[in-house]
């Protein structure tokens, strides 16, 4: 299996919205575009509480699924009958559920400390503020998670580095209402970049996405609708193979 060199970072990328839920379920079509390497097309699948997408790396297909319920992301080679799995509290981020409604983004996370930092608006929203401790890090990162989106819409991290999200306008999308949004992230180097995110405020999913250098993603041919749960199982006869260790950059 293939995936020792990219693994840690699809799951990273995977982690990332565990704490949220797909307002409905939707299928789509994918497509990513880069100037260099022009159109990358693949499939995205949404449950209420699982997430499969797959597309090609290297002429090979590969299967994503982040299964929330169990606090699991699994990637999944079919050309080798193999996959592999992480828990989240393998992570660092497993613990028991957090009472319905809960925005404190330490739900669900282990070794993670967050201290209550109170209300404040941030870019004319009003937000929850959180200090958030532990996880091997040196120093606190501090979150203002949007009370309305359930987002978050400024981030400090211990290194300095800031990330800023703000609503700019409501525009159609592919056939759909969304709110436009730019988020603007702040180095520590000094040096700073903004991609901007088209959200459905429906489906609760960004469904176009522009980062710096002209990549684009797109989610296009839409269908709401319940899916499968066969989507999100491995299928029969597939073996599991270790993680890789993990390394430091």
């Amino acid at each position: 299996m293939r995936f020792k060199g990219f693994s840690f970072v699809l799951f990273v990328a995977l982690f990332i919205p565990l704490h949220t839920q797909a307002a409905i379920e939707f299928s789509a079509d994918t497509v990513d575009s880069h100037p260099q390497y022009g159109d990358h097309k693949g499939h995205i699948y949404v449950g209420r509480d699982r997430m499969r997408t797959d597309y090609e790396m290297n002429g090979e297909q590969i299967i994503q699924i982040i299964d929330l319920a169990r606090q699991q992301a699994i990637v999944i080679d079919p050309a080798r009958k193999s996959y592999m799995r992480r828990q989240a509290g393998k992570a660092g981020m497993g613990a028991p559920p957090a009472p319905a409604g809960d925005m404190n983004p330490c739900a669900n996370m282990q070794n993670l400390s967050c201290k209550d930092a109170g209300t404040e608006m941030v870019n004319g929203r009003r937000t929850h503020k959180w200090v958030i401790t532990g996880a091997g890090q040196s120093g606190s990162m501090v979150f203002w998670l949007d009370e309305q989106r359930k987002i978050p819409v400024r981030q400090e991290m211990p290194d300095g580095s800031l990330m800023e999200m703000r609503e700019v306008g409501n525009e159609v999308v592919n056939g759909r209402k969304t709110e436009k949004w730019e988020l603007t992230s702040h180095l520590a180097n000094g040096q700073s970049q903004t991609s901007t995110q088209w959200y459905d405020p429906e489906l609760n999913f960004n469904i176009r996405e522009e980062q710096p250098g002209g990549f684009t993603r797109n989610l296009v041919n839409i269908r709401p609708g319940r899916q499968p749960d066969s989507l999100f199982s491995v299928p029969a006869g597939f073996t599991e193979q270790s993680m890789p260790p993990e390394t430091d950059q």
